[in-house]
């Protein structure tokens, strides 16, 4: 046991610390769920292990509750050590759970510490070899890594074990797609909606496989079956009525257009394609207020105020079209220049040079 570090004084009780305490912290949150009840089950045969625990649960009575995440990062390398010099073996934690290596994993993979997230999963693969969201996620990493063929043969294995786990389907699909076999992708992300019926995003990758396929009527179908499920969609309409238009056949393209009309967008991923299509029927002043309320109301979605531009354009209001296109172009420029399609479709040339966009 190393020495204590330090001593802590809280009403008038003298707590020794040393480098093993946060680890208990964490291992409490990332096992435990933050139970610090069921940790100590698992080791109760440990005296010193069961007078940690103890004397960590006096400290936050006393003190408050203490995060373990205050004590990342952490490395798998040193997890291990920690785990052999305090004679812990984790086949003896029955009760412990990887869920929160998992979530460690996935917070390391997106501050791009992508090598750490797969030798964790590793880690948790070689502890717990039946837990099938481990292989789920070190075959998205491998994926990400260009590895796609070891990738693709964990998300199997992770099938394999749990075939529920919508997730490996999902990434399945996804790698199927990237590499242009369309129709394997297709078929992973029909097995995805087996259980989770309600995913917006395998319903509309599936149409779009159909696109690259030509086969423009399967793409139809299976948006007309996300429009059953969700009654509330705009995108998916809005989508149907660009196909429909493809195929020729305007009036069913115009009666989803009616449709949209009618709506309000309920989802903000809906608010750009319904606010296109009251562009096209000249009905300006309702975008903005829509568009103004929404970003008042969740300032995170400000990138919708370049939306603005073209009805304060068609309004008049030319300098607070100009304001808006200066903040992005200075702040935001990529997001800019993916809506010039945008501002050239529903602006005049005149009205476009007025805007400052040339």
């Amino acid at each position: 046991m190393k020495d204590n570090l330090l001593i802590l004084e809280i009403e008038n009780h003298e707590y020794g610390i040393d480098f093993y305490d946060p680890f208990f912290f964490l291992l409490r949150d990332l096992l435990y769920e933050d139970t610090w009840e069921t940790f100590a089950a698992d080791v109760s045969v440990h005296k010193e292990h069961i007078e940690r625990i103890h004397k960590l649960q006096s400290i936050e009575k006393k003190a408050g509750k203490i995060s373990g995440s205050l004590f990342l990062p952490i490395s798998t390398q040193e997890m291990k050590s920690y785990f052999k010099e305090l004679n812990l073996n984790l086949f003896e934690l029955k009760n412990a759970t990887p869920d929160g290596l998992y979530e460690l994993a996935q917070d390391e993979s997106e501050a791009e510490e992508l090598d750490e997230a797969i030798k964790l999963m590793d880690f948790v693969i070689e502890t717990w070899p039946m837990y099938a969201k481990a292989y789920e996620l070190k075959g998205t990493f491998l994926i990400e890594k260009g590895d796609q063929e070891k990738g693709i043969a964990l998300l199997k294995t992770a099938i394999e074990i749990d075939p529920t786990l919508a997730e490996a389907y999902s990434e399945l699909g996804q790698a199927y797609y990237n590499l242009e076999d369309y129709e394997m992708a297709i078929e992973e992300w029909e097995k995805e909606l087996e259980y989770t019926p309600y995913d917006k995003f395998a319903y509309f990758m599936i149409a779009d496989a159909y696109r690259k396929m030509g086969k423009i009527g399967s793409a139809i179908d299976i948006l007309k079956r996300f429009v059953s499920e969700d009654k509330k969609t705009i995108l998916a309409r809005y989508e149907l009525m660009d196909l429909y238009n493809q195929l020729g056949e305007y009036d069913v393209a115009k009666d989803y257009e009616d449709q949209i009309l009618k709506m309000m967008p309920y989802y903000p991923g809906d608010i750009e394609s319904w606010a296109k299509v009251l562009f096209k029927n000249e009905r300006y002043d309702e975008v903005i207020k829509v568009v103004e309320e929404h970003i008042q109301k969740y300032p995170i979605d400000s990138h919708f105020k370049i939306l603005l531009v073209v009805p304060y354009a068609k309004t008049g209001r030319y300098n607070e079209a100009k304001r808006i296109l200066n903040e992005f172009k200075n702040q935001k420029d990529w997001y800019f220049y993916g809506k010039k399609e945008l501002f050239e479709t529903n602006l005049s040339p005149e009205e476009l040079n007025l805007c400052g966009i040339h």
